[in-house]
């Protein structure tokens, strides 16, 4: 994965991540593809 996709982010999550983490599950529920759709370089 590192080298096919060398913008892909890795490590912990920043605080803003975690809250739209938080943010869209609220909105979407468990539909984690969808989520992680909208976290850019995840």
């Amino acid at each position: 994965i590192n080298y096919l996709r060398p913008d892909l982010k890795r490590g912990a999550f920043s605080l803003q991540e975690e809250e739209l983490i938080i943010h869209l599950h609220s909105i979407l529920g468990n539909r984690w593809s969808q989520i992680a759709a909208r976290l850019p370089g995840r």
